[in-house]
């Protein structure tokens, strides 16, 4: 009866030694789309702030857009850089202001670069991008 239960617990660490690997696999896989995740929702916040911020600004009768565009890209940095996002390293942030129909619209891509945690999931680009796109209150006529 002493052998039996001495055999049991043997099998028991067994089944947790080969277990773990693929425990700490998917657990790692969950903190890695965690953290790209809340990476998104940065660059998806800094594009639609930006856009806000950018879309009030009105440049006056004769505008071509270039403050709107100054104004938002600022804005998208000012808030990566509120986040803790290292925009030395290669940030890509760019804005457009467009015509489309009757009414002027900015368009604000903002790019950040992805640093993979675990590197366990291949299919994650180096570069995470976002955009907005938003009326401007300046219009021409």
């Amino acid at each position: 009866m002493r052998t039996l239960r001495r055999s049991r617990r043997g099998i028991a660490a067994i089944e947790f030694a080969f277990t773990l690997p693929f425990m700490l696999t998917i657990l790692m896989g969950i903190v890695e789309l965690s953290l790209l995740q809340t990476r998104m929702y940065l660059i998806s916040r800094a594009a639609r702030d930006a856009c806000r911020i950018g879309s009030g600004v009105i440049e006056g009768a004769d505008a071509d857009g270039t403050e709107i565009k100054a104004v938002a890209v600022a804005q998208a940095r000012e808030v990566l850089n509120n986040a803790d996002v290292d925009c030395n390293s290669g940030c890509d942030i760019s804005a457009t202001w467009f015509p489309q129909g009757d009414w002027m619209v900015l368009r604000v891509d903002v790019g950040v670069p992805y640093q993979p945690f675990t590197g366990l999931l291949p299919m994650i680009p180096d570069m995470t991008r976002g955009n907005f796109v938003m009326l401007t209150q300046q219009q021409l006529y």
